[in-house]
């Protein structure tokens, strides 16, 4: 199969940080990996683990097929027919994982700050500049990525600070009070979501200038993020103790607690604005992964024909896919996890399996 790619190339250090903004750009959004309550700090612990092995396995396929996407990978491991159904399998994957990341996004910001704004306004606004982005290219998504990290990191590190007048350490205590169950349950949901969507880089790994560390680049990333979400999961519990289970969105409502003095308060909207840039470029990959998807697929050498349709078809499934907020986040919190399994770990152990087999085979051929 003919590789299929727009002019571009990024850096490992590229894709670290792309990786890093993409994993953290929902956590103060969703309340996933809490069903442990005040035990839910060791799920970040054990879903991180888990992520780096999913994420280690596409990793390995796309070093060993320098500059081949994981569609490109199964065209040559398992036949035309086999290599398609794979290949739509990841557009609609990408198509249904943007749709509930616009969707939780446009509800998030009808409720924090636009209230009055229908929401198809606020989708509409978004997508067409994420299509924008995604028809300049891997290049420039690097840029806003580079160029968005220290507020990122900066915003993270001011909100964990102003946070510690309100902390109380004793609120993760007796630790596993409820038993392994709920903590597991949490770290499923932090393995499969935050780190098990992660597998549409293996999209973008053919963009690299070396691919060789890869694999080492891809895990860093993982890793780097899961200590984050640790932390974040650690600020939670000591600001909300035991009702941070209980909230919609418990990293927001933590950094509500905010006051300093009588004068410095209330200042969520602007960790809000750095959120929206990175939900913004959560977005633009998945929006850019999804045409590369569909255009290698179809044997299509322009991966912008399909930018535009796709845009109109993501903003119409956002709309319909639930009727409410809180049933959007039930059903990610109680079926995404399974859903998402056959993309992220039955497709790619499938194709490692078939990959170690045909070498296996090789090396008895030439002995």
């Amino acid at each position: 199969m003919k590789s299929f790619q727009n002019n571009g190339e990024i850096s490992n250090t590229g894709l670290f940080v792309l990786m890093f903004l993409y994993i953290m750009g929902s956590i103060y959004t969703l309340p996933i990996g809490f069903d442990a309550g005040h035990d839910s700090w060791l799920s970040p612990v054990l879903g991180t683990f888990a992520g780096i092995g999913l994420n280690a396995v596409y990793a390995y396929l796309c070093r060993q097929y320098p500059h081949k996407s994981i569609i490109e990978i199964a065209h040559m491991l398992l036949g035309s027919w086999l290599g398609k159904t794979i290949g739509l399998m990841y557009v609609w994957y990408g198509l249904t994982l943007e749709s509930y990341v616009l969707r939780n996004f446009t509800d998030f910001t009808n409720t924090a700050l636009l209230p009055r704004t229908p929401t198809i306004v606020v989708g509409t606004v978004l997508i067409g500049i994420v299509a924008w982005t995604a028809w300049c290219g891997i290049e420039v998504i690097c840029r806003c990525a580079f160029f968005l990290l220290p507020f990122a990191l900066l915003s993270w590190v001011l909100a964990t600070l102003l946070l510690v007048p309100n902390m109380e350490v004793e609120n993760i205590l007796p630790i596993m009070e409820s038993g392994w169950t709920p903590v597991l349950e949490g770290a499923g949901q932090i393995a499969t979501i935050q780190f098990g969507e992660t597998m549409l880089f293996a999209m973008l790994i053919p963009f690299l200038n070396r691919t060789a560390p890869v694999i080492k680049t891809v895990t860093t990333a993982i890793a780097v993020s899961g200590v984050l979400i640790m932390i974040t999961f650690l600020t939670d519990i000591f600001v909300l103790g035991e009702i941070t289970s209980q909230q919609v969105f418990p990293s927001y409502t933590a950094v509500m607690y905010i006051s300093i003095g009588d004068f410095f308060e209330r200042i969520e909207p602007l960790f809000f604005v750095i959120w929206i840039f990175e939900e913004f470029l959560k977005l633009t990959v998945i929006h850019l992964t999804t045409a590369l998807a569909l255009s290698q697929t179809l044997g299509s050498r322009n991966y912008r024909f399909f930018l535009i349709p796709l845009s109109l078809l993501i903003i119409q499934l956002s709309l319909f896919i639930h009727p409410n907020q809180l049933d959007l986040i039930a059903f990610i919190k109680e079926i995404w996890m399974y859903y998402s399994i056959p993309f992220i770990i039955l497709v790619p152990f499938s194709l490692l399996t078939a990959f170690l087999f045909k070498r296996i085979k090789s090396k008895k051929a030439t002995a």
